[in-house]
């Protein structure tokens, strides 16, 4: 994955993953037949952890507490300023089609469902989980796209714990 924040989906070639990887370009085609394989397994593991790490978040506090947590670290460590695998993956392969384009999304939905239903579970009665999902998920890219500009720390944070107070409050 770390190659693949590196140089993007696009622009990172097979000797990259295999210097990233440590794997001979036999064990790479052997393992994930081809390079969107990788892609592909790569795109679906940081999907995974992203929805355990929500998950957990929603399990742990209120509602509240979650939407602070989640876009406390958009806007201060974002992945080590790298953002979100996901986030860079859509923005660079929007106008593409193709099976790499697919998993990008999918994993996307995926994740956009399992917040949704963190949410729905965390939310009082009669709260719309799919807009509140949706404008979490805006404001985390908004977050994250403040942090790799270089707005100021103290800045970020405060605009992150403003919205989640906003959407909270929704």
């Amino acid at each position: 994955m770390q190659a693949l924040w590196a140089g993007g989906l696009a622009g990172t070639s097979v000797d990259d993953l295999l210097q990233a990887t440590g794997l001979s370009r036999s064990s790479l085609y052997n393992s994930f037949g081809n390079r969107e394989g990788l892609l592909a397994e790569a795109v679906q593991r940081y999907a995974d952890q992203q929805i355990a790490a929500v998950r957990g978040l929603f399990a742990k506090g209120s509602l509240g507490q979650a939407l602070s947590a989640l876009l406390l670290d958009a806007a201060t460590s974002n992945h080590d300023g790298r953002g979100c695998l996901l986030v860079n993956a859509v923005a660079e392969l929007h106008e593409q089609d193709g099976p790499t384009a697919d998993v990008v999304r999918a994993a996307f939905a995926r994740l956009a469902g399992a917040m949704e239903q963190a949410i729905r579970q965390a939310s009082p009665r009669g709260t719309d989980a799919a807009q509140l999902c949706a404008a979490l998920m805006a404001s985390i890219a908004g977050m994250r796209t403040l942090q790799r500009a270089g707005f100021p720390l103290l800045q970020r944070q405060q605009a992150a714990l403003r919205l989640a107070q906003a959407l909270a409050g929704s």
